[in-house]
């Protein structure tokens, strides 16, 4: 496999999550078998740069109940 491929589909598979958590990124850890260094490279990514939440995946907080007259 080539130099760093294992960080690249971790990285694409974490994007793809709704939420990144460090849950999520122990379970990328573990399922494309990263090094430490690796590790450390994700965490301090999604710390400097935060996903914005995707169109689709912004919740409506507007009540359903609220009816205007």
């Amino acid at each position: 496999m080539r130099e760093h491929e294992s960080l690249r589909k971790a990285l694409a598979w974490l994007l793809e999550q709704e939420q990144i958590t460090a849950e999520r990124i122990a379970e990328a850890l573990n399922h494309f078998d990263l090094s430490p260094l690796d590790e450390d490279f994700l965490r301090h990514y999604f710390a400097k740069y935060p996903r914005e939440p995707q169109p689709d995946q912004i919740k409506n907080t507007q009540s359903d109940d609220f009816k205007g007259n």
